[in-house]
């Protein structure tokens, strides 16, 4: 069975959702598309972030499902792994949040290369390499099925749940990035909310018996 319980798909749709929204290189690079190019140009640059977690999630799948069915004791190594990184990310998120909303209006000259952006900054993206690496795997139960197939389903959910939510911050950002660039408090509330999501899900990984 591909599908995870009810209770661990709902705290991996939290958490997705919680990526999602939070304020990192993807989300401030298709902002920056978005308001300098329009939708096309937040687009692109999309595809590029969601060819970039492809390679992500294929690493995670190939790389940890041998080791997860072979290792039960390595998914509580994961899961304290996966919960620091989320505070972190979490408080870093909210003792930030009055930098505000600094994205650069810039526009490449082709699809191809704003393409080639998004790919760039995924990869070398800490938030989404931890994510799938040390995150993503607490999901995929050996007793539910092959772990691998798991992993991948999952992270095609994951893809194609960003590409949707991203998709709408390109078409948002290329009507009212203007207006949101002018009003600064609102981009710092947003950043409070999403960094206060992330601790709890990190206090909720760490919690025992969560499954």
């Amino acid at each position: 069975m591909l599908l995870p319980d009810l209770h661990t798909f709902m705290i991996f749709a939290a958490a997705s959702l919680a990526l999602y929204i939070a304020p990192g290189p993807d989300m401030i690079l298709i902002a920056s598309r978005s308001m300098g190019g329009g939708f096309r140009a937040g687009i692109c640059a999309n595809i590029g972030i969601c060819i970039g977690i492809t390679v992500h999630m294929l690493a995670a799948a190939f790389g940890l499902a041998a080791l997860l069915a072979a290792d039960p004791d390595l998914f509580q190594v994961l899961t304290w792994i996966g919960a620091a990184y989320l505070l972190y990310l979490g408080v870093k998120t909210i003792l930030t949040a009055r930098s505000g909303l600094a994205v650069e209006a810039k526009r490449p000259d082709t699809a191809a290369a704003m393409i080639r952006q998004g790919l760039f900054v995924n990869l070398l993206n800490p938030k989404i390499a931890v994510f799938f690496l040390a995150f993503l795997p607490q999901f995929a139960d050996p007793s539910r099925g092959d772990p691998t197939l798991q992993i991948l389903f999952l992270g095609a959910l994951f893809n194609a749940g960003g590409f949707v939510f991203a998709s709408g911050i390109a078409l948002a950002f290329s009507r009212v990035g203007p207006w949101l660039r002018a009003r600064p408090s609102v981009w710092r509330w947003q950043q409070i909310l999403s960094g206060s999501v992330l601790v709890g899900l990190a206090v909720n990984l760490a919690l025992p018996d969560r499954r």
